[in-house]
């Protein structure tokens, strides 16, 4: 498959939540991951790690335990019981109907860094620490699209890290950041809904 440009790329990738269950070759994996490891990172630490979860056994594992979390902090929401506006509720509807059938994608990627966050309310560390694995997982979402891949960042699977942690062996000093499931999108490529770029501008300086 012949790569797409970076500005289709970068102006028609979103979110991916319907994947079909065709299989991705090794080659496509390989491929993004070292895509992510084409980012940038602080200090050049390169302190990432990628998790590529092919198993059926585990991905079953993860889609449970994801949809127990989504069960607890979605469900609720979708069906109304939060004063949210319909709006929210909607989305919290893709959400659980994502939640779903997450365990269902054909490969499930995490994003790692080797070690934890500093505790020492740091924030310039903090933002390095971040600022050095979320660049990785965007090289990693675009390098799937110019494959025809789709995925969807997720991070709901933190609200019980140690438990994730143990169905994939993770080390306790590793922390996961991210969940990303990759396949082939049931759905075609459009642009995502985004506000005009005037709205979000200011020159030189804030204005208004």
């Amino acid at each position: 498959m012949s790569d797409i440009t970076l500005h289709d790329a970068i102006f028609t990738q979103r979110a991916m939540r319907r994947l079909l269950p065709d299989p991705v070759s090794d080659e496509d994996i390989r491929y993004v991951i070292e895509a992510a490891t084409r980012a940038p990172s602080a200090a050049n630490g390169q302190q990432w790690a990628f998790i590529a979860v092919r198993d059926a056994a585990l991905r079953k594992e993860i889609g449970a335990l994801y949809l127990e979390i989504a069960a607890r902090l979605v469900k609720p929401a979708s069906e109304g019981g939060a004063s949210l506006d319909e709006a929210s509720r909607k989305v919290y509807g893709h959400a659980w109907r994502f939640a779903e059938r997450i365990g269902d994608a054909p490969v499930h990627i995490i994003a790692c860094m080797r070690h934890g966050v500093a505790g020492d309310d740091d924030a310039s560390r903090e933002s390095s620490y971040y600022g050095s694995i979320f660049p990785a997982v965007q090289n990693l979402m675009l390098a799937a699209r110019s494959r025809g891949l789709g995925t969807v960042l997720t991070t709901l699977h933190l609200a019980e890290e140690p438990r994730f942690k143990k169905i994939l062996a993770i080390p306790d000093k590793v922390q996961t950041v991210a969940l990303i499931p990759l396949g082939y999108p049931d759905a075609g490529w459009k642009q995502p809904l985004r506000g005009d770029v005037d709205e979000v501008i200011h020159w030189d300086g804030w204005r208004g």
